[in-house]
């Protein structure tokens, strides 16, 4: 079932994302500012996966740029599929349940643990990690192939993130994105989701 909600209803399972897919995802969005009916459609062709949880909330648990995008468009209302309904659950049962079943991803853009109870309450609330950006760069370019999996792009971050000094991606993202295209392609990245060498 696909039903319209507010964007500010929405609750995030990640704390982070990579700002530069947010704003490729906000310039295709602004390009049809002027035309309702092709942003009517674009909504209705992405909705968003979420889980009904406690207290009839709405957890998304994908396309948080896409949904970060809309916000920053200063638009109200997306398209939701509900996925599961998990709202009989305690909350701290929710939270098991949605980690066991790979919908939630509880690391902050550094790349460390942190607990349900300090993931964002609204899309606003996410925050930047460069290595997501450098991942998507490196998918972008072809480094490894986009898989269904939910939460890939982060363990590619992640592998980054144990390579690459943040300083160094800070100063030089250029020579970065040159040496995380040849990390992508080594043994040590084989078991990653979307391995494509």
């Amino acid at each position: 079932m696909i039903f319209e909600a507010p964007l500010e209803a929405l609750r995030p399972t990640q704390m982070a994302v990579g700002m530069r897919s947010v704003t490729r995802k906000l310039q295709k969005i602004e390009k049809r500012a002027d035309k309702p009916k092709k942003i009517e459609k674009t909504l209705f062709n992405r909705p968003i996966p979420a889980v009904y949880g406690p207290d009839g909330g709405l957890f998304m648990v994908d396309h948080h740029h896409f949904g970060m995008a809309l916000c920053l468009a200063d638009l109200e209302i997306a398209y939701v599929r509900v996925i599961a309904d998990a709202s009989e659950l305690s909350r701290t049962a929710f939270w098991k349940r949605m980690e066991a079943d790979g919908r939630l991803y509880l690391y902050d853009e550094y790349g460390e643990r942190v607990s349900p109870s300090r993931l964002p309450t609204s899309l606003s609330g996410l925050r930047h990690d460069p290595f997501r950006d450098l991942a998507w760069d490196v998918r972008e370019a072809d480094g490894f192939r986009k898989v269904t999996r939910p939460y890939a792009e982060f363990e590619w971050a992640n592998f980054f993130r144990a390579h690459i000094p943040l300083t160094s991606l800070r100063r030089d993202p250029k020579s970065m994105l040159r040496e995380a295209l040849k990390l992508c392609r080594s043994r040590a990245a084989a078991h990653l989701p979307g391995f494509a060498h």
